[in-house]
């Protein structure tokens, strides 16, 4: 992990010399990375309930659990990346072409990435990729990619926000409350975002009266250095996609509702085949929420633990999951996610082989 680490500290200094590790090493750090985090949820919440656990209840839905509804269940899942491609390759300026099939992988790849190693890095290696693969400016390459999952999470954060508002889901009173306050924080996050999205030159403009004042070689500056440094590399490249137009926007908002609707319908055909009858519009709220919240933690090496710890608590929250079938949904959730995470082994492998060098 260690010299994985040294060897992409330079990609945050100049990302146009950014070298791909080696996807042995990657693959290694991910499924270790991954493999923790889950095991730290489920020892956590066997703490937590350790006097109304039961650990043969989670045993019992795998085991009777139906394989065919969890092969559609992982199907639905997996092609949801496929859209994700779709949706990058919508935010692309003519005259750069780009395939979505080829995207779809590169983002398997970037997936792998960002679980090995702290940092977007997986972001700045799918750039990279599509950079060097389809000869789409980098600049360009990163703010598609970043446009696009900033309006996933918007959309996300959106709908978490509506079915809060509108919809009739399981809430326990003591927890309705922090539900409320939860909802209402990601709302006014997804609009926050969305102003970004809109006026990103305005964001770029109170980065410079903050982040941007401040210097020197204390680790306040140099942290500070480098929020603005990125702020601006972000609010630049989405100043250049607002010349795509609105229809871009419209095919890239459609894209993304074809991903996380396939995602959700992945996980209730899991839920079921599981044993478990959720609340439809509290598993809505539970992964849009989810979706939308792991924001926070995106730079964090390992913040899939934070999406497990999320998903798992809201699902028992607002969905009416019994918690040993919250664990069970939240592993096979996770499991699927490891198998994406070897297919972008694969993806990495091939990208590395077959993408061009420089001219």
């Amino acid at each position: 992990m260690a010299q994985l680490l040294r060897a992409n500290n330079s990609t945050s200094v100049n990302r146009s010399s950014y070298q791909p590790p080696p996807t042995s090493q990657v693959l290694r750090a991910g499924l270790v990375s991954s493999f923790i985090g889950l095991i730290t949820v489920i020892i956590l919440t066997m703490a937590v309930f350790r006097t109304n656990f039961d650990w043969l209840q989670v045993k019992e839905a795998f085991v009777r659990a139906n394989p065919w509804p969890l092969i559609a269940s992982w199907s639905a899942m997996t092609i949801a990346f496929l859209f994700l491609g779709m949706r990058w390759r919508s935010l692309i300026p003519p005259p750069h072409k780009a395939s979505g099939r080829g995207l779809a992988a590169i983002l398997c790849a970037g997936l792998l990435l960002n679980s090995a190693l702290p940092g977007p890095v997986g972001e700045f290696g799918a750039a990279w990729f599509a950079h060097k693969r389809y000869r789409v400016p980098l600049g360009i390459s990163l703010a598609s990619s970043v446009g696009a999952r900033i309006i996933g999470m918007i959309m996300a954060a959106i709908a978490a926000f509506i079915c809060w508002s509108f919809a009739s889901f399981p809430i326990p009173e003591k927890f309705e409350t922090e539900i409320g306050i939860a909802a209402i924080v990601v709302g006014m996050a997804g609009l926050g975002l969305l102003w970004v999205i809109l006026w990103p030159k305005a964001l770029a403009g109170i980065s410079h009266h903050t982040f941007g004042k401040m210097s020197g070689q204390s680790v306040f500056g140099k942290i500070g250095h480098k929020l603005h440094t990125t702020t601006i590399e972000v609010t630049d490249g989405l100043t250049l996609l607002k010349d795509n137009g609105a229809l871009a926007y419209l095919r890239c908002v459609g894209w993304s509702a074809t991903a996380h609707t396939c995602v959700l319908i992945g996980i209730t055909i899991a839920a079921w085949s599981l044993g478990a009858t959720p609340s439809l519009p509290g598993l809505l709220f539970t992964y849009a929420t989810t979706t939308a919240a792991v924001i926070v933690a995106f730079a964090i090496p390992g913040s899939q633990l934070v999406w497990d710890g999320i998903f798992l608590t809201l699902l028992t929250s607002t969905a009416g999951v019994p918690m040993e079938s919250a664990l069970a949904i939240t592993i096979l959730v996770r499991v699927q996610q490891l198998s994406i995470m070897i297919a972008g082994a694969g993806a990495l492998n091939w990208l590395i082989r077959t993408t061009p060098a420089d001219e």
